[in-house]
């Protein structure tokens, strides 16, 4: 097992910390780790003999390959995502789960058919129908952009003259928003990192004067036990979109935990969990190959 191999193609805008922290981890159980950037790997079509190239070296041919891409990344990983999808290597990740997870109204959409809990959530461009949504939810109400990520393009409207500003940007861009509701009293989440059948939960809090509990915002994460319902419901989500590693966030209600939205390529929270998530995600790839050589 020492040849094994692990490919980790890396977004255009991928965090270094969390990149040397995984391919450290990752080198203790692999004998070769390499990582690329998804904008400098070249993507050849031709039938049965299609390729991933990164300085030479077919990433197809790897034993692992584990693409961490995000929405900006979109129309080159859909084809990389693609073309991995039908060749040998294992990857804990699929071309589905990217499109679902990049569209949070979509997301939501797909739990929901599932009976999987989230939170009650909406889809709108123009004003008639932002003003019924307006009713059904009340104020305040979150507002997403689709293509939003690490909090940004996430706004709290407190009243409609506020709504009506956001329409008129918005509109500007031909963007789509979704819209969630809002607990009040709520600063805080839990992100339930996905990892083979493990499920690690950390609780992300918002800084002082920030509803937002984005820690990529200035807020803290500490590790917390899971509970059967947050692993039953991480689990759901992750099995219905195929995925071995991902993270699902999940909100505390009055009604029990709900599913805020599914991610395809989170962040490991090295400021205050250390290597914890990186060595578990090498791991869990590592043990994959094990069960591959050894079936």
């Amino acid at each position: 097992m020492a040849k094994s191999s692990l490919a980790i193609i890396g977004s255009k805008h991928y965090k270094r910390s969390t990149v040397r922290s995984l391919v450290a981890e990752a080198k203790g159980f692999f004998g070769r780790v390499t990582f690329a950037p998804i904008d400098k790997v070249r993507i050849v079509f031709d039938g049965d003999n299609s390729k991933l190239v990164y300085k030479g070296r077919n990433l197809l041919k790897y034993d692992v390959c584990y693409p961490r891409l995000s929405s900006k990344d979109y129309v080159l990983g859909e084809a990389l995502l693609h073309l991995i999808g039908r060749s040998k290597v294992y990857c804990p990740v699929n071309l589905r789960a990217f499109q679902v997870t990049n569209h949070k109204y979509y997301t939501i959409k797909e739990l929901s058919n599932a009976n999987i809990p989230i939170v009650k959530s909406s889809l709108f461009t123009n004003p008639d129908s932002a003003k019924l949504t307006l009713k059904e939810f009340g104020m305040p109400f979150v507002v997403k952009l689709l293509s939003g990520f690490a909090g940004k393009g996430v706004i709290l409207v407190d009243n409609e003259k506020q709504l009506d500003s956001i329409l008129d940007t918005v509109s500007l861009f031909d963007e789509f928003i979704s819209v969630q509701k809002f607990v009040k009293g709520k600063n805080s989440d839990i992100r339930c990192y996905v990892i083979g059948e493990k499920v690690i939960a950390v609780r992300r809090s918002g800084k002082q004067g920030e509803w937002r509990a984005n820690v990529s915002r200035g807020g803290t994460a500490e590790e917390i036990s899971p509970t059967a319902e947050m692993k039953k419901i991480a689990l759901d989500s992750a099995r219905l979109l195929k995925m071995d590693i991902c993270a699902v966030d999940l909100l505390e209600t009055k009604e029990g935990l709900k599913v805020i939205e599914v991610n395809f390529m989170p962040g490991p929270f090295k400021k205050y969990l250390g290597n914890r998530i990186t060595k578990e995600m090498a791991e869990f790839l590592y043990g994959r190959v094990s069960e591959k050589i050894t079936a």
